[in-house]
């Protein structure tokens, strides 16, 4: 598990104040930096611009008064403190929600004409705190110079305190990842090491630990519906997520009379791992319930007691209402074998544990009771199964539009297809950034699609993209941001501008293009392992031969992008 380097030396402290959120609405008040090694410190407040008011000044304590006599950055303002704080050579810390510092700066710099922006190294370091997508905003600045007893906190912020806040705070930190767990009332903070292994549930709900396992292999998942059960909700109650999902998984696993795995102990000593530092309140409140042998539960606490008679009355009409669901996962998914619940699933090889809501030794079967796509949970259920059948029950809470009362609960039952993926995008990093590319091509394709325009190659934002026209075939690039305002014209078809040449190109031309294009778009899609030849159309055959064993195929063209591997050395690795 790596750890950061704190050296001082490397670093300078930026903090803003700003007007507001949106860094393209509000203006920004206050720039601020500190040179942690030598102390040197620059603050400068900057006039409203976008804004006729102040309405943070009970946050950061500026007034209108402040900004009396203020005067806008300029270049050579900005060059010097680039000089001065060696900003092009040092790493810059914030810590921020998002990019909100570096954002607000970009935006002002851009409004200003200032150059430079794009040669600054930020670090957030709040991506050293792995805290949840769920969490209650609690996860702030001050409240960790609490538990890591940084003194000098104030009521009221301003960027030069801030600064050296954040430095203290880093320091304290001393290069480590920090997990955060949710507790009733309060959230405990624990620094991470390489002895701990990750519940993998926690790979979807708290995003910042991909900073520390960002070697792990990217899964690639497909899910296809295999049953679909429809239920009336008469005198069934939608509670909070984390009621409606333990209730309704107890209630299943009583209907199928599940052997219950007990791995507390061994959960218990891996989290006794972690080391604690301390405890950030969060106003949640949990209600302790036990869970009874039939499916219901008992509260704990006699003010619970109303709760716990409407848990019981759900229970009970959805008893009645969901024994053909039941009986299908008994007999059709589980072939009537014996059933475990939370049994203990550990990857050594990559630090991973895991825990099955059902499972026996061919399949495993994850209960969810929201309508959430497996794609979410795709690390979850390769982790559970360890090469066994995966399957995904979810629920659709279907409301009345007109009364906004819950109508039916359709319980989709799908087989899921959870592997590591292919050579390309394998690494987790590699594979995210495959993943966002797709993504994003799928995205211009469709905003194409109502035009004669159509994507012949997209690599990422920042490089020109290659379009093509289907009625003359000519091709062309064009910047991201171009074609995002609007879709353009065909050059050759529409030439507007006067006094430009425009260069037509043959057929043979295009075809050389296309056939170019796909050549390098197997060669990445395939980890330069694939070469394609002979390509004529996406329907067509091409020749395929595979760079490291020799073997050669015939394959039709847009089959072999979907499918880019060798079927020999594929087939020597299963």
């Amino acid at each position: 598990m790596k750890r950061m380097n704190t050296d001082p030396t490397e670093y300078v402290v930026f903090d803003v104040e700003t007007n507001g959120l949106k860094s393209k609405q509000a203006d920004l008040l206050s720039i601020s930096f500190y040179k942690p090694d030598d102390g040197k410190e620059y603050s400068k407040f900057l006039p409203l611009e976008l804004n006729r008011k102040i309405v943070t000044t009970h946050i950061n304590g500026i007034t209108e008064q402040d900004l009396v006599g203020a005067t806008a950055l300029t270049q050579l303002e900005f060059d010097r403190i680039v000089e001065e704080f060696e900003l092009e050579k040092r790493i810059i810390l914030i810590y921020a929600g998002g990019n909100f510092d570096t954002s607000f700066l970009s935006a002002y710099m851009k409004r200003h004409r200032i150059l430079g922006f794009e040669k600054l190294n930020f670090y957030n370091f709040k991506k050293n705190i792995i805290s949840s997508r769920f969490s209650h905003g609690n996860i702030t600045k001050d409240n960790l110079c609490s538990i890591f007893k940084v003194d000098g906190v104030k009521t009221v912020h301003s960027g030069s305190n801030d600064c050296k806040l954040e430095w203290k705070l880093f320091e304290k930190m001393d290069g480590y990842f920090y997990l955060v767990t949710e507790e009733s009332g309060e959230d405990n903070v624990f620094r991470l090491n390489e002895d701990y292994i990750i519940p993998a549930s926690l790979l979807s709900s708290h995003p910042n630990l991909s900073c520390v396992l960002s070697e792990r292999p990217y899964i690639e998942c497909q899910s296809t519906l295999v049953k679909a059960f429809e239920i009336d909700s008469k005198g069934i109650e939608k509670f909070p997520t984390n009621f409606t999902g333990m209730t309704i998984e107890h209630l299943i696993n009583s209907m199928l009379d599940v052997d219950v795995q007990n791995s507390r102990r061994f959960l218990l000593e891996n989290k006794l791992k972690l080391d604690f530092i301390g405890k950030i309140p969060n106003g949640v409140t949990m209600v302790p319930m036990s869970f009874n042998p039939d499916g219901t539960v008992t509260a704990l606490h006699k003010e619970d007691k109303q709760m716990e008679k409407r848990i019981n009355s759900t229970a009970k009409n959805l008893k009645e209402r969901i024994r053909p669901l039941v009986d299908f996962i008994k007999y059709e998914i589980f072939k009537n074998e014996r059933i475990l619940s939370q049994e203990l699933v550990v990857d050594y090889e990559n630090n991973i544990l895991a825990l099955c809501d059902l499972s026996t030794d061919k399949t495993i079967l994850e209960i969810k009771t929201n309508n959430v796509d497996a794609l979410a949970y795709k690390e979850q259920f390769f982790y559970e199964a360890k090469g066994r059948a995966i399957y995904h029950l979810k629920m659709e809470w279907v409301k009345d539009w007109n009364t906004d009362l819950l109508k039916k609960i359709i319980f989709h039952l799908s087989f899921v297809d959870a592997h590591v993926g292919t050579p390309s995008s394998s690494n987790w990093t590699r594979g995210k950034r495959e993943e966002k590319r797709a993504r994003k091509i799928t995205e211009i394709q469709k905003y194409l699609s109502c035009s004669d325009i159509s994507l012949v190659s997209f690599t990422n934002i920042s490089s020109p993209i290659r379009l093509q026209c289907k009625n003359c075939g000519y091709e062309w690039f064009i910047g991201y941001a171009a074609l995002e305002k609007k879709i353009p014209d065909c050059p050759k078809c529409n030439p507007k501008i006067k006094g430009r040449t425009r260069t037509t190109i043959s057929k043979e031309e295009q075809m050389k293009h296309r056939a170019d294009n796909y050549y390098e778009k197997i060669l990445q899609k395939s980890n330069r392992t694939i070469v394609a030849m002979n390509y004529i159309g996406s329907k067509d055959d091409v020749d395929a031969i595979c760079v490291t064993c020799g073997y050669k195929w015939k394959s039709r063209a847009d089959h072999l992008v979907d499918r880019c591997w060798c079927p020999i050395c594929k087939k020597g690795k299963s």
